[in-house]
């Protein structure tokens, strides 16, 4: 069996969400419009979070995209980088 290609990409993703909230993953993907079963792909790293989708996390939190795709944390505000 094949390891999952954005298995880094999902690990940020889960610290994303646990880190900023004490939702399941499933609340979470509804709080945010996403379909549960494709956030928790996105999460396990079998598919990767369209940018879109990104976008919508970085607008409401204050993320960037290139920690969520790259994991730098430059450009992150402190309180975020303490969270995640």
């Amino acid at each position: 069996m094949q390891e999952p290609e954005f298995t880094e990409i999902g690990q940020r993703l889960a610290r994303i969400r646990t880190g900023l909230s004490d939702l399941s993953q499933k609340a979470w993907a509804e709080k945010h419009g996403f379909n549960p079963t494709q956030y928790n792909n996105w999460e396990k790293g079998v598919r990767r979070i369209p940018v879109e989708a990104v976008d919508r996390l970085c607008d409401t939190y204050g993320l960037t995209m290139d920690f969520v795709y790259r994991g730098r944390r430059d450009g992150l505000a402190d309180s975020i980088k303490n969270s995640v």
